[in-house]
C-alpha cells in the first residue's frame, strides 16, 4: 500500500512528511534550502507567488524572514490548503498570505501580478515545462525573478527500469527533465538565467540522514501517526529513493532567472 492511495496528499502522507520535514514542508530541506533557492534575491515589500505551495512552510518563511509583503501560495490538493490556511491563522499572519486551492493548469491572476515567482519541488509534476513557463512569465512584472528547486534527472532520456520503479511505487505524477533542459526552456520563454545548481550531493547526505532516523528515532512516532504497514512501506520508498540518488538519475536542483523587458 503506498501512502497516496487517499490522493497525492492524503491525511497519512501529510504527518508523515510532517515528521521527516517538520511542519509546513512537503519537501526536504526546510527553510536553509528554500534560503538556497533565494539566495541573492531581496523580497523585502514584494509580492510572491509561491506555485505549489504545500501547507505554507515556504509561504511562511517569505514572510518572517524574508520580508515579503504579501505571498500568494496555490496548490491542487484542498487538505493541503486547509492545513495551511489553519497555520496561517495559528502563526497570526492571515492579512499577509492568500492560499488558492487552483486546479492543475489554471492560473487565475492579472498579467504582471507578481514580483517574485518561486517554487519548490512542484514543477516536476506538470508534464509540459514550456507551457508553463510560458504562463508564469505573463503574471511576472518585467525583470521580475523566478526561483525555483525541483527533482530533476540528469539527462532527457527514458527514465532506467530501476527509476520507473521509484515512480511507480511513490504513486506520484513525475514528469522530470534535466537542468540543462529548464536552461533552454527559460531562454525560450524570455528569461534570462541568472543561476543554475545541481543539489544531487547535498541531498544524499540528506536522504542517508532521512533513512536513519525513519528507522531510528521517529520510527515509533511514525507508527503512531500512520500505522506499522504504512510505515514499513513509506521507509521501503525512501530506500528505493536513495537508489536512484545515488545513482544520480534522480536529483534535485534549483534555477533563478529574470524576465526580459520587452
Amino acid at each position: 500500500m503506498s501512502l497516496t492511495d487517499e490522493g497525492h496528499y492524503g491525511p497519512k502522507q501529510l504527518n508523515m512528511l510532517k515528521t521527516v520535514w517538520g511542519e509546513g514542508f512537503l519537501s526536504p530541506g526546510g527553510k536553509e534550502e528554500i534560503d538556497e533557492i533565494l539566495k541573492g534575491i531581496d523580497l523585502t515589500d514584494k509580492k510572491v507567488l509561491d506555485f505549489g505551495c504545500g501547507t505554507g512552510g515556504a509561504v511562511f518563511h517569505m514572510i518572517e524572514k524574508h520580508n515579503a509583503a504579501e505571498v500568494t501560495g496555490i496548490d491542487p490538493e484542498p487538505l493541503v490548503i486547509e492545513t495551511a490556511n489553519k497555520l496561517a491563522r495559528e502563526k497570526g499572519i492571515s492579512s499577509k498570505v492568500n492560499f488558492i486551492c487552483a486546479a492543475p493548469g489554471i492560473l487565475e491572476f492579472k498579467q504582471e501580478s507578481f514580483d517574485i515567482i518561486f517554487s519548490k519541488e512542484a514543477f516536476l509534476h506538470v508534464p509540459d515545462k514550456k507551457i508553463l513557463l510560458t504562463e508564469l512569465s505573463k503574471i511576472l512584472i518585467d525583470d521580475g525573478i523566478i526561483a525555483v528547486g525541483d527533482w530533476m534527472r540528469n539527462d532527457d532520456q527514458e527514465p532506467s527500469d530501476q527509476m520507473k520503479e521509484y515512480i511507480a511505487a511513490e504513486g506520484l505524477d513525475m514528469y522530470m527533465c534535466s537542468l540543462n533542459k529548464y536552461s533552454e526552456l527559460l531562454e525560450e520563454t524570455g528569461f534570462s538565467v541568472i543561476s543554475l545548481n545541481d543539489r544531487n550531493q547535498w541531498y544524499l547526505e540528506v536522504v542517508q540522514k532521512e533513512i536513519s532516523d525513519i528507522k531510528g528515532p521517529l520510527y515509533d512516532q511514525v507508527i503512531n501517526l500512520i500505522g506499522k504497514e504504512e510505515a514499513d512501506g513509506a521507509l521501503e520508498i525512501w530506500e528505493q529513493l536513495l537508489g536512484v540518488v545515488k545513482k544520480g538519475e534522480h536529483r534535485p536542483g534549483n534555477f533563478q532567472a529574470i524576465k526580459k523587458r520587452k
